[in-house]
């Protein structure tokens, strides 16, 4: 263009040394300049504006610098419209319904997530953001953890040594207060961040419901119960992100996260009206309080080493550590009693009670992983996996002790119901991937092997010392493909077994005041095929839509199945209910997911998401049990003269099915405001959660022996605040930055 704009410019001495001033006339001025006008106006007619939605390989990109209308937006308000991102009331980041989202800042891990990741973010302009990428399914070079999405942030500005001390307050009117504080420190090599916070709180529920057990065509017992309970709790967490640049190659990051919790003053009260006819008749009306305390304490402590090797671009190691633990006590007291007894009074084995129970369990485990991945050409990627558990426990103990009703007798053991019981866990496995990319084509497979080992040792009135062994192959591939014209196609396919926990293999039984709970020795893996199809079209003026239908079937799916004892059980001597799991369940579940989300400008965002899906369970032996539901869920997000935020969320849908089971559910509707002040420094936010207090539940239950219906309520109507203060700033020197798809 510019050759042919130079052309009339050069041949212009010509024309005018060939021709006197006195015979070019003005006409000819005029055509001339005319002409060259209009090359410049076709010039401008042949530039297209830069998109704000791009695609980049397997990188969906949000082209911030592209979007006009994010002016005077803070980077949070950016991030909100990525595509496929969504970010609830507290500021949790969401994707494809999954909440393991990776955020990165200029192709490395943040290591920060809920009030920190949003002080942080809403402390930076967008103007400082050139993108936000969004990758779906990272590939093995980015060195992610498998089922872990990422949303990388791209700034056009160099973020220098900065520090930012947040300071912050929440609660709500249950009620709930919460403290916290965030130190937030970033270098060229250092990223690290600390989060402290603490909180305590007030709840209270109340129910009701009943079942009935029969012994084919007899009514074998009766029971209706109304029960209230309130207490209060307490609960703090830390958590430390730590990623360090060794050198160019390697990279080090530590995560740890830790949780204190527990409850206190906490009081529960049933009313039950119960009828057995079964050995004999009798009729009982009797009152369980309890008064409880509880705490406990887990976390865990993952770190990662990550090296690309030099020289060979695309090979890179990745060893890394987890620990997991938990530690918690349960001390209650409770009694029993008893104002109507009738019937024969031998059958009255329904017996008043002054007890104490103390629970302890305790949860430790081990895992170690070792991934290498290498390009086998310029389309073909191998990742290899391995990994195990070289050491994992679970212990539990309970010591229940009764008070002898004998004047200054003490108390004395429940040895039905006392037991110690420890599942040891070992395992190793072994996956493969491929993967291969055409111009706008990715094909993926992966083959995972699997052994374990669990050994249950448990000691009681129901001893059980046994070994297990399981194996297992799981195949899964994906096919995605991307147009220019930004539609995007995803097929998923997977196979995966399930083995038996500890619990549903022993035959150590677990009795509570009037049931138990009983392993299944002869229980096998369970199979479930899932298959997925998508689509999502992205458009520049009015967001994205996506649609996505599954299937998913199980045979062999282990559940728990609770029957009457077909006589009068030998140590509590009457009819009771007991619950035992069993390989007899084959489910589907075939449904289609649609999502549209309107973006007219970068500060309003509306989502609409409907789902519509057709279960069924299957017992042998038994008619199929089939329902159809559907839910809605819209969520509408503004942000007003560029200061204050609206959000607004709606949830309803039809019941749903269980295994013998049908689930009501209710409309639920939240409102929130909040707004960032004082050049950044001051956040404040309210909301209101469920408006219409509906957050009650009611579950009917069909099973062959049972017949029950259970309903709760819980107080879930509340208002909630918060503040934050930031201290400190953000250090940027303007200087384009590189993403994570060009790694």
């Amino acid at each position: 263009m510019k050759k042919a704009l130079l052309l009339p410019l050069l041949l212009l001495p010509m024309l005018t040394w060939a021709q006197t001033s006195d015979s070019v006339s003005q006409a000819k001025l005029d055509s001339i300049d005319a002409k060259m006008q209009l090359m410049k106006l076709k010039e401008i007619s042949i530039s297209a504006p830069k998109p704000v939605y791009s695609m980049t390989g397997e990188v969906v990109n949000y082209n911030v610098e592209n979007d006009e209308t994010v002016a005077g937006l803070t980077a949070w308000d950016a991030i909100r419209n990525a595509p496929s991102v969504q970010i609830d009331l507290e500021g949790n980041l969401s994707m494809r319904g999954s909440d393991h989202v990776d955020v990165w800042l200029n192709g490395r891990p943040t290591g920060m997530n809920g009030p920190t990741l949003k002080a942080f973010f809403e402390s930076m302009p967008a103007e400082a953001l050139t993108r936000v990428e969004v990758i779906k399914n990272p590939s093995a070079k980015y060195m992610v953890a498998e089922g872990h999405h990422i949303l990388n942030i791209v700034t056009s500005a160099r973020l220098r040594t900065s520090e930012l001390w947040l300071l912050g307050l929440s609660g709500n009117t249950r009620p709930y207060y919460s403290p916290w504080f965030s130190y937030v420190r970033n270098t060229d090599r250092l990223k690290f961040s600390f989060h402290l916070a603490g909180s305590r709180s007030h709840f209270i529920n109340d129910g009701s419901g009943g079942y009935t057990l029969t012994s084919g065509d007899d009514t074998t017992s009766q029971r209706t119960y109304r029960s209230h309970s309130d207490g209060s709790s307490y609960f703090g967490n830390n958590n430390i992100n730590i990623d360090y640049k060794i050198d160019s190659v390697t990279d080090f990051n530590l995560m740890s996260w830790n949780m204190l919790q527990g409850r206190y003053n906490d009081r529960y009260g049933y009313r039950y009206e119960q009828w057995d006819y079964l050995p004999d008749t009798a009729h009982y009306r009797y009152l369980d309080t309890s008064d409880s305390r509880y705490y406990s304490v887990n976390g865990f402590t993952n770190f990662d080493i990550k090296r690309r090797l030099p020289g060979r671009k695309g090979h890179n190691i990745t060893l890394g550590g987890t620990w997991n633990y938990l530690f918690s006590a349960h001390h209650n007291e409770s009694q029993r009693l008893i104002s109507l007894a009738e019937g024969n009074p031998a059958a009255l084995l329904l017996e008043p009670y002054d007890r104490t129970n103390d629970n302890h369990y305790n949860r430790n485990t081990v895992d170690l992983s070792l991934r290498y991945n290498r390009p086998l050409g310029p389309h073909d990627e191998l990742s290899i996996r391995l990994g195990g558990r070289p050491y994992g426990n679970s212990h539990r103990d309970r010591n229940i002790r009764l008070a002898d009703m004998t004047p200054g007798a003490g108390t004395h053991p429940d040895t039905l119901r006392n037991y110690v019981s420890d599942y040891h866990t070992r395992s190793l496995y072994a996956s493969l991937s491929l993967r291969h990319e055409w111009e706008r084509t990715t094909l993926g497979a992966d083959l995972h092997a699997s052994h374990d080992w669990l050994r249950i040792d448990n000691r009681g009135l129901f001893p059980d010392d046994t070994l297990f062994r399981f194996v297992a192959l799981e195949p899964s591939f994906s096919l995605t493909h991307r147009t220019p014209s930004m539609h995007y196609f995803r097929f998923n396919y997977s196979y995966s077994l399930s083995t038996p926990s500890g619990g549903d293999l022993t035959v150590s039984r677990i009795y509570g005041d009037d049931s138990y709970s009983v392993g299944n020795r002869h229980l096998g893996n369970a199979a479930t095929h899932k298959a997925s199809l998508s689509w999502n079209r992205y458009f520049e003026k009015i967001g994205n839509v996506s649609i996505e239908a599954y299937a998913n079937s199980t045979s062999g799916g282990i559940e728990s199945i609770t029957a009457s004892t077909p006589a009068a059980d030998p140590f509590l001597g009457r009819v009771i209910t007991y619950s035992m799991p069993f390989n007899i369940a084959s489910s589907y579940k075939v449904g289609a997911d649609a999502n549209f989300t309107y973006r007219p400008a970068a500060w309003a965002r509306l989502s609409l998401n409907a789902s519509l899906f057709q279960q069924g369970y299957h017992v042998e032996g038994e008619l199929w049990q089939e329902r159809f539901s559907w839910t809605l869920y819209a969520r509408l997000w503004a942000k007003v003269a560029k200061l204050v935020n609206l959000d607004a969320n709606v949830n309803y849908g039809t019941p749903t099915l269980g295994l013998y089971t049908t689930r009501e559910r209710n409309v639920t509707v939240d409102l929130g405001v909040s707004a960032t002040l004082l050049d950044g420094r001051l956040s404040l936010r309210a909301s209101v959660s469920d408006l219409f207090d509906s957050n009650r539940y009611l579950e009917t239950v069909s099973a062959p022996t049972v017949a029950a219906t259970e309903s709760n309520h819980s107080v879930s109507r509340f208002i909630t605040f918060g503040l934050t203060w930031r201290i400190g700033k953000l250090d940027l020197e303007y200087q384009a930055h590189g993403g994570a798809a060009g790694q």
